[in-house]
């Protein structure tokens, strides 16, 4: 009797184990990181980028804006889902002719699908305005 008692109180807690431990919840699921980087036709190397991002999603509309470029490169942690990303800035870069050059410029895209968690970088074309 009492071995039965041992036998069904081991069978009790590993069930109450694998309980537990399938109720966990993962929620860094739900975020991911992307990254924007500028580009130029007209540029041999970009130096700077002085630009707000607005990033909204597509889905629940929500908006991200932001200016934290490094050089040509802007990394943010977003929920995964569908997203329009828009640029609107200056650009400091080298042209062909080896000479420092200052523009406004613009850049949009319409869709850009987000889900994995190593995104490829999403390379923005400028369009400039000046």
């Amino acid at each position: 009797l009492e071995i039965m008692k041992q036998y069904i109180l081991i069978i009790a807690l590993a069930l109450m184990a694998c309980t537990f431990s399938s109720c966990h919840n993962d929620s860094d699921e739900y975020m991911t990181d992307i990254t924007i980087v500028v580009n130029s036709k007209d540029a041999t190397k970009i130096d700077r980028v002085q630009a707000t991002a607005t990033i909204t999603n597509l889905n629940s509309k929500q908006v991200f804006n932001s200016t934290n470029f490094d050089g040509n490169t802007l990394t943010e942690t977003v929920l995964r889902g569908a997203y329009k990303i828009a640029l609107d800035g200056i650009i400091r870069y080298i042209d062909k002719n080896n000479e420092i050059r200052v523009r406004s410029f613009r850049s949009t895209t319409d869709f850009i699908s987000v889900g994995e968690s190593n995104n490829p970088p999403i390379e923005m074309q400028t369009i400039f305005t000046d």
